[in-house]
Order: C-alpha cells, then sequence, then structure tokens
C-alpha cells in the first residue's frame, strides 16, 4: 500500500503543478460555478508578456525569475529562442527538468483525505522545449555573467523574498534597450517570508501616508523604464477538491528605456 506521505500527495507541490498545467481538468470540474477564465493564469500572463515585446526588442533571451514549475517558462518559448527559469526550490528546478525531457508527466490533484486524482502536465509539440533551461537559485543571487535580456518576468515573488526591494532595483540591468520587465504581485506580505522593514508597502510611513507596494514599484522602476500598461490576472489553486484559493495580482508592464 502506498505511504499517504508519498510525493503524488504533497499538497503545496500539487497546488502548483495544477495551477500551471491543470487548466483543463480543472476548467471542466468547475465550470458550473467558476469562469473558466479564472484557471488561464499562466496562459494569460505569458500571452500578456509576448504581445508587450515589439521589432524594436531585439534581444532573444528570456528570464524567468521565480519560474515555479516552469509554467510560464516554456510558453516563452515560443517567442524567445533562450528562456531561463530560476527558483530557489530544487524540487520545482527538477520538476521542471523532468517535463523539459520528457515533454509530458504525470501530475496530481489532491482531493479528499489520502485520495488523489491523475492529471497529465503536458508541453505542446509547437514549443521547442531545448530553448529553456532552469536553475536552482535565490533570485537574489543570480550568477555572475548570465547577461542581459529581452524580457524578464517575476510572478508573485516579490512577496515572498527577504528583501524585494534589492530584486526590483536589479531588474533594469538585466534587460536591454526596448526590453520588456512583467511583474505580477498580489501584495501579500507577511513577516513570515519579509521582515516588515523590507516590506514594499502595507504600512504607514512617518508622515502618517499610506505606502502600497504596486506605488513603491513605480517609484523604483520609472526611473529607467516606462510603465506601457497595468492588468489584473486572477491565480486561481485547488488546494482540496472542495477548498479553492483564489488570488488577484496586479500585473505591471514596463519597458527598458534607451540610454541617452
Amino acid at each position: 500500500m502506498e505511504s499517504p506521505n508519498s510525493e503524488k500527495h504533497l499538497v503545496w507541490f500539487n497546488e502548483y503543478t495544477g495551477m500551471h498545467y491543470g487548466a483543463h481538468y480543472l476548467q471542466k470540474r468547475w465550470k458550473k460555478f467558476i469562469s473558466v477564465e479564472n484557471f488561464e493564469c499562466v496562459a494569460k500572463l505569458s500571452k500578456l508578456t509576448i504581445d508587450a515585446v515589439d521589432e524594436a526588442c531585439t534581444n532573444t533571451r528570456a528570464l524567468d525569475i521565480g519560474c515555479c514549475v516552469g509554467g510560464v517558462t516554456f510558453k516563452l518559448a515560443a517567442k524567445f529562442k533562450n528562456v531561463i527559469g530560476v527558483d530557489c526550490s530544487q524540487k520545482f528546478i527538477q520538476f521542471c527538468d523532468k517535463l523539459k525531457k520528457n515533454g509530458k508527466t504525470t501530475i496530481y490533484s489532491c482531493e479528499e483525505g489520502d485520495l488523489v486524482t491523475e492529471m497529465m502536465a503536458e508541453i505542446p509539440e509547437s514549443i521547442d522545449r531545448s530553448r529553456c533551461s532552469f536553475l536552482v537559485r535565490d533570485v537574489n543571487d543570480l550568477p555572475r555573467g548570465i547577461g542581459t535580456f529581452g524580457c524578464v518576468v517575476a510572478s508573485n515573488v516579490l512577496d515572498s523574498l527577504e528583501n524585494p526591494l534589492q530584486v526590483l532595483k536589479m531588474l533594469p540591468s538585466l534587460l536591454d534597450d526596448h526590453g520588456i520587465c512583467v511583474i505580477a504581485c498580489h501584495h501579500y506580505f507577511l513577516e513570515d517570508f519579509t521582515p516588515k522593514e523590507n516590506w514594499l508597502g502595507g504600512y504607514l510611513n512617518e508622515d502618517g501616508q499610506a505606502v502600497t507596494a504596486s506605488n513603491k514599484i513605480k517609484e523604483v522602476l520609472c526611473k529607467e523604464m516606462k510603465l506601457v500598461e497595468t492588468a489584473e490576472i486572477p491565480f486561481l489553486v485547488q488546494v482540496r477538491s472542495r477548498l479553492l484559493h483564489l488570488y488577484i495580482s496586479e500585473v505591471q508592464v514596463w519597458k527598458k528605456l534607451p540610454n541617452v
């Protein structure tokens, strides 16, 4: 008999793989109650990113910071010739490498107690998986000489970092002129991840004025980049068969200004 502590029963891991690759299954299951679009977070964010890239951007490399289980990384390979996904979780990166090698793999949805349902994570044949590579790395410690990119995506990672401001200030240096930076963030800062003194927003300053992460991101990036689009994208996560969490991320799309 299989142990309930086996890999397929890891609720937190199944949440992420389901969110990135289980849209078809979850849409079919919950369409009576929930708009199917709420399960398309990876597709929506990827399309928004690719659509923002114009002919002025000649760098064909992309970087997915905090790539999780690689859903966006693989989709960016439809546009960019070289895509690097970076995450501090070895388990996430092992999953990405397995999917890169095989093109598909079984994932699971935690149902009730120790029961799970099988789903399939699959990369479309139209996407050249060889364009993707993955690194186990803290985003505050990217490899020296990693170079510059035509696109950098930071999806729901800023509010899980010890020092998000440090990463935010680093982003322009990773981009070539006319490169696109896409930041998705649900501004959910917790001291479990980020010391309060490092929060981007969610507090009153010494003058009693509210500081929001949305405005802080704009304040930092506007010095070297231009805000070209904003959007809101729902991220719907199935925890158990009848327990779903809905997050709404604010998405800001920035373009690197040419050096003058």
